[in-house]
């Protein structure tokens, strides 16, 4: 059994979990300063090759709207139909799509090493049929995985993430320098959001974000993942965007979910078909 699923196996119980995470407590919180170090080290001036492509995109739709495609199981193909002229970002299992539908994220990305694993055969075909022209990992699954320069690399600060998973919350800090990091909000979809933050954007537009998985289907496309801690991730993830609102208002950034039902009730609310008629 490799560390991978050594690892993936502790999760699925929650007493090896909480264990597993207090023991290796202090060399997380060593880990968390070393990435401290390096976020203020590139924001200095530091030259990293492999994050100057993000530099690049800074500012580049200043005054644009996009829309950030999650994969919860309201979203539906109709949906991707009606955005597929729009810029759009998509994560994760949204490239099972692509047989149903004529929607292409201009931006793809995945944080989930346990995601990435399941998907990375998928994700390579899309890459060489040219579904797929942006794949943006963090530099974790970089590391893993030994991706090659097809695959983007961003910075992600995993904060207190790794830390002991209790009720309640933990750590929340947002960058408005996606070159320098990103920082973790328990999902990918909050990654993806301040790099469209960075990006310009000043309308950002969440679709398939339910929040929501304490039910019987948890994604759209069922690829046969499920977070072993599912039941206080919805929980966690509603926090956070409760954080990133309060980063969008500060940058001028309005944030609007589109998602049809689901437990996110932070942002305004609109219909996805009243957004494209507007």
């Amino acid at each position: 059994m490799n560390l991978q699923k050594i690892k993936l196996k502790l999760k699925t119980n929650k007493v090896t979990d909480a264990l597993s995470r207090i023991i290796c407590s202090p060399f997380f919180l060593f880990e968390y300063w070393l990435s401290d170090r390096e976020v203020k080290k590139r924001k200095n001036g530091k030259f990293d090759s492999e994050y100057t492509w993000l530099r690049e995109l800074k500012n580049s739709h200043i005054g644009e709207r996009c829309f950030i495609v999650a994969c919860g199981p309201s979203l539906t193909y109709d949906d991707l139909e009606l955005i597929k002229d729009e810029y759009t970002f998509g994560m994760n299992s949204g490239v099972l799509t692509f047989n149903k539908t004529n929607w292409r994220p201009n931006f793809y990305a995945v944080q989930d090493e346990y995601v990435f694993n399941r998907l990375q055969v998928d994700i390579q075909k899309a890459m060489d049929s040219n579904d797929l022209k942006l794949v943006a990992v963090d530099q974790i699954i970089h590391k893993k995985f030994k991706t090659d320069n097809q695959y983007r690399v961003f910075y992600l600060h995993l904060l207190d993430h790794k830390m002991y998973h209790r009720k309640g919350f933990g750590k929340f800090k947002y960058s408005d320098d996606a070159h320098a990091c990103v920082y973790d909000g328990y999902s990918i979809t909050m990654s993806l959001m301040q790099i469209a933050v960075y990006m310009g954007f000043d309308e950002i537009y969440l679709l398939g974000c339910d929040c929501n998985y304490n039910q019987p289907k948890t994604h759209f496309v069922d690829y046969g993942h499920k977070d072993p801690k599912f039941s206080i991730m919805g929980d966690k993830m509603i926090q956070a965007h409760y954080e990133f609102k309060k980063f969008a208002d500060k940058c001028g950034v309005k944030v609007v979910n589109c998602t049809r039902g689901g437990m996110l009730e932070v942002y305004e609310r609109e219909t996805l078909e009243q957004i494209i008629n507007n």
